[in-house]
């Protein structure tokens, strides 16, 4: 059976590399991308199954990313994990659109919540 692939496109290193040894100890295969552009690349040479997705890094943010992933019909159909400080700033509403599947909120998860929310958008 194949392992699903989850990015994690986050300049927080200290906590990606933590998601990426979670995830891999539960059956994913994860990788990394420090900022927006260099998760373009990681998506145009292998498409992931789901996106894990922090909103402010240096250079585009992840709004832009979001945007730019949508714009693609071979790529809107991937589920983010938007997993950011800010959580509690953002609407509720039905960010579905813009194919955010859950929100994180780094503040208050641990780190092992990165497991189950990838394991319901994969459902």
């Amino acid at each position: 059976m194949k392992r699903a692939f989850v990015l994690i496109i986050d300049d927080d290193q200290w906590l990606a590399m933590q998601f990426v040894r979670l995830l891999t100890k539960a059956g994913y295969n994860a990788e990394v991308a420090p900022n927006a552009i260099d998760g373009i690349d990681v998506i145009d040479k292998r498409r992931p199954d789901v996106i894990v997705l922090d909103m402010f890094m240096p250079g585009p943010n992840g709004l832009v990313l979001l945007h730019e992933i949508r714009s693609h019909s071979d790529l809107a159909t991937i589920p983010i994990i938007l997993c950011t400080n800010t959580a509690s700033d953002i609407p509720h509403g039905d960010l579905s659109s813009y194919g955010i599947a859950r929100i994180l909120d780094k503040t208050t998860m641990h780190p092992v919540d990165i497991v189950a929310a990838v394991k319901k958008v994969l459902l």
